[in-house]
């Protein structure tokens, strides 16, 4: 199936969801003081060390690497992955997947600090990574919360604090404003897809279905148990449904739109990262057009 670059991080981060499901996790933005100094809890409930900074660090989440560079904190980077296509990364090695990446390459860039997905879907690479010693730390951007806390994190484990605050501060203005901008309006019944055959969609929970809401829509989607699914094309068409959003490029059967009218969306809106209030105003601009 032929998808653009965007597409397919959109998928990693699929893949990571679903097998993933409904896993608790710990709050990635806890702050703490030990007798050893100030901690961060991470995604997955581990306590992070902060001081010192981490000077080099190895992004295994699209999402993250973005971040990192929304904070001025770029220069920390020192390796990247296949998903990650901003130009300012470009000449930084790869170490491959975000999952199951190579354990060489991450070795070979010398890291003090690998970011990597929450979750049970690769317990393999932290424990690879425990075992060389190298520092690691998990973030998991589900939901509009969860980046927010990411942003923090990040900022705290890089000595970025004050601009961790800032971009949060921003996030958040910038994504009241939007709804308080689509207040009102009409409903629209909107069904997000991701590509596949059968199509797969957001669902609840998931940080798509969040933007969807925020700009004035109601989720086509919105009963299924998983935040990402596959639907039949006999769901999916007998479903009420006003707009179809995908993103460019992604290959969708038009035939499946019943009357819906299908717009493609920017790439950037699939990343849960520092971008996601410029989603929002997308999303919003996109919504209100729709008769």
């Amino acid at each position: 199936m032929p998808v653009d670059r965007g597409a397919a991080t959109l998928l990693l981060y699929v893949a990571v969801l679903f097998v993933a499901g409904c896993e608790p996790r710990g709050e990635s933005a806890d702050l703490a003081s030990s007798a050893s100094g100030r901690v961060v809890t991470d995604a997955d409930g581990n306590p992070i060390r902060v001081q010192p900074p981490a000077r080099r660090v190895i992004s295994l989440v699209p999402s993250a690497t973005l971040t990192l560079g929304a904070l001025g904190a770029e220069d920390r980077l020192v390796a990247r992955t296949d998903f990650d296509t901003a130009a300012w990364v470009g000449s930084l090695p790869s170490v491959g997947g975000g999952l199951q990446p190579s354990i060489e390459a991450i070795v070979a860039a010398r890291p003090d600090l690998v970011i990597h997905f929450g979750g049970p879907q690769d317990v393999q690479t932290p424990r690879r990574l425990e075992d060389l010693g190298i520092r690691h730390a998990a973030v998991r951007p589900d939901r509009i919360h969860d980046i927010l806390d990411m942003v923090r994190f990040l900022g705290a484990v890089t000595g970025r604090d004050e601009a961790a605050d800032s971009l949060a501060l921003s996030i958040e203005s910038e994504l009241a404003a939007v709804r308080r901008s689509a207040a009102g309006r009409p409903d629209v019944q909107v069904a997000y897809v991701l590509g596949g055959d059968p199509p797969w969609v957001a669902g609840p929970g998931s940080y798509i279905h969040e933007l969807i809401e925020m700009a004035g829509g109601t989720n086509a989607f919105s009963d299924l148990e998983r935040r990402y699914a596959a639907v039949s094309p006999e769901e999916f068409h007998g479903r009420t449904i006003d707009l179809i959003l995908l993103s460019r490029g992604t290959v969708f059967d038009a035939r499946l739109a019943h009357g819906g009218r299908i717009v493609e969306v920017s790439p950037d809106l699939e990343l849960p990262g520092p971008r996601v209030a410029a989603s929002a105003r997308e999303l919003a601009r996109i919504l209100a057009h729709v008769p």
